[in-house]
């Protein structure tokens, strides 16, 4: 990992300052272009090679933009300077310049040597520019990313792409404008941020790279080390290609009529003037195929398309339905510990956290369950969303429970449009919960559960009168191991697996439960909220254990928990109870924010010819 320097290049004219690990083939780069001019042409090395982020603080400090670029000289009193004078406006440069870094390496507390040195003209003259042909072939590998050297090193040995000089041709990149390199870790006036993250939770290390006071990003650590030291390759990807290719999506039913009006308005998102949509979906309205059409249309006109998902189980499972939908599409599924970070998609599927690796890369951002966690309350999965989105991107969230905050911003927004599936895709209305008061003991002191026997008995009617499979819900992994053992008493076993199975956060077999759960292995499941979303039961009640903890359950969560229940259209009504030892407001407000949604579903016309609802 090589380190930069300040450079200033000059020719009779005018004089651009530069920051660079290849100084010399900056300048041939601006010889060969005609922007500064060979044969007057001079270049000067001000610094020795310094740390990415005490080189960027200083070059962003010691220049202006113009600086940058190319400047023409001036005198002291603003007219131009004759060609007489070019010596001495340059020599006067140069020397404030060192000034400036100078002072600013001493407050830095830094111990480092400033003098310019003038390279020869024939060192430039011997330097070879990347190939025109290789640079286009690695900029169409790692466009739309935003990456460590190491890892498009990766990037291209899994693409088997062989480069000389790698450092030379990301230098050639960024001065065509299509990279910016950033030390990971930057100065922002007394801050120090990360440029992968944006967190300020930066911790002081000493660092075996640069041997000297270097900094780290906690927030982002798992991911790979933002260091002051360490340089971040931030690749835009160009606007979508201008290629026509006819994209249709397979499914294997029929969208309803309602999923239909909703996929259509989606699809005006990309031919509006808005740039982002809201998509408030009831729990199992189906929301994931009614993306479909507009994921066909941007893809057909060559766009990119993200798919994004706070969870990675969820991320497994859509790839495959994406791949059933569009098998002609290379698509690509991204979560911790995915073998194909690198592979080239059109269509990639990938946990929030995998989006701080993309910088303007998509054409079409579509974010699912936005209330989740890890995503929900993240200002680092928020930013890395944003950012993966290309500045004219369309951006599309997904939800089946907003906030009433966020459902007052987005109606205020100009540029947002909110759009509502109020029905599930059987037609029948959403279970509404009961909800009840009554006496459920627990002694954290002997670590003991008594339930009031009206709900044993209820669960004895669902499981063995119904034959229906039940989710029950409990706020604390404690409380989940003491209801499983109780309820164990009541419920036989088979095959010496019992009726009641518990899982939480910390379960080592909670996949492996999740999925006896929904082969039918087993008629109970008891879990904190970890199961509230992504699991499908073909006939299933909830019953929801001390609902009145409200500092666990609130309205969001509740809802999420009830819409486990009537999702299959062999089982539509279901069963939701919500248990406590009093009825909150936050109970309240989940009950009749579904009966909101069934009775607008209901005005609408979008409920079963001949399903009786009162409204």
């Amino acid at each position: 990992m090589q380190q930069p320097v300040l450079y200033c290049l000059a020719d009779k004219n005018k004089y651009l300052v530069g920051l660079s690990t290849r100084p010399t083939v900056e300048a041939k780069f601006y010889f060969k272009k005609g922007k500064i001019d060979q044969k007057t042409g001079e270049l000067y090395i001000l610094t020795d090679r310094l740390s990415w982020g005490v080189a960027d603080y200083i070059y962003r400090t010691v220049t202006t933009l113009d600086e940058r670029r190319e400047k023409e000289y001036q005198d002291i009193g603003g007219k131009l300077l004759n060609l007489l004078w070019r010596v001495d406006s340059l020599e006067q440069i140069i020397q404030e310049k060192l000034k400036l870094i100078k002072d600013l390496i001493a407050n830095l507390e830094l111990q480092l040597e400033v003098r310019s040195r003038q390279v020869d003209q024939e060192e430039i003259n011997r330097v070879r520019l990347p190939a025109t042909e290789k640079v286009k072939e690695v900029y169409q590998l790692v466009q739309g990313r935003r990456l460590y050297q190491s890892e498009i090193k990766k990037l291209l040995r899994q693409n088997q792409v062989a480069v000389r000089s790698l450092e030379k041709l990301l230098v050639y990149l960024k001065l065509e404008h299509k990279l910016e390199v950033r030390p990971s870790i930057r100065y922002k006036e007394e801050q120090l941020v990360c440029q992968r993250c944006g967190s300020q939770e930066i911790i002081a290390l000493d660092c075996n790279y640069c041997y000297s006071q270097d900094y780290y990003c906690k927030k982002c650590l798992l991911m790979g080390q933002a260091r002051l030291c360490r340089p971040l390759y931030l690749i835009s990807a160009p606007l979508k290609d201008l290629k026509l290719n006819y994209i249709q999506p397979q499914l294997g039913f029929k969208l309803t009529a309602l999923q239909t009006e909703v996929a259509n308005s989606l699809l005006d998102l990309w031919y509006q003037d808005y740039n982002q949509a809201f998509v408030w979906a009831v729990c199992g309205a189906g929301k994931t195929e009614v993306t479909f059409k507009l994921i066909a249309d941007v893809l057909s006109q060559g766009g990119k398309v993200l798919f994004a998902i706070p969870r990675k189980d969820v991320v497994v499972e859509l790839a495959e339905r994406l791949q059933e939908a569009f098998p002609m599409i290379e698509i690509k599924a991204l979560y911790g510990g995915s073998n194909n970070k690198y592979k080239k998609a059109e269509l990639v599927i990938a946990t929030t956290h995998q989006l701080l690796r993309y910088y303007q890369a998509f054409d079409l951002v579509i974010l699912d369950e936005m209330d989740a966690f890890p995503y929900q309350g993240s200002e680092m999965l928020q930013r890395a969303v944003r950012q993966a989105r290309k500045a004219q991107g369309k951006l599309v969230y997904m939800t089946a429970t907003p906030s009433q905050a966020q459902i007052t911003e987005i109606k205020a927004d100009q540029n947002s449009k909110l759009i509502k599936l109020s029905a599930r895709y059987h037609g029948h209305p959403l279970p509404e919960p009961e909800l009840m008061a009554l006496d459920l003991v627990y002694d954290k002191e002997i670590e003991q559960v008594e339930l009031p026997p009206r709900v044993v008995e209820e669960l004895k009617k669902w499981v063995v009168g119904e034959l229906a499979q039940v989710f029950i819900f409990l706020p604390s992994r404690k409380l989940v191991e003491l209801v499983v053992e109780s309820l164990q008493d009541y419920f036989p076993k088979v095959n010496g697996q019992s009726w009641v199975q518990g899982s939480h956060a910390q379960d080592d077999l909670r996949d492996e439960k999740r999925e006896s759960f929904i082969a039918g292995e087993y008629p109970i499941l008891v879990s904190t909220t970890i199961m509230e979303r992504g699991i499908t039961i073909e006939k299933a009640n909830v019953l929801v254990l001390f609902a009145d903890w409200d500092y666990v359950f609130d309205e969001q969560s509740l809802i999420q928990m009830a819409g486990r229940s009537g999702r299959s259209i062999k089982y539509p009504q279901g069963r939701v109870w919500l248990v406590g030892n009093e009825i909150t407001k936050e109970m309240k407000l989940a009950r009749d924010m579904i009966q909101d949604l069934n009775q607008e579903a209901a005005r609408k016309g979008h409920l079963k010819c001949g399903e009786t609802y009162f409204i």
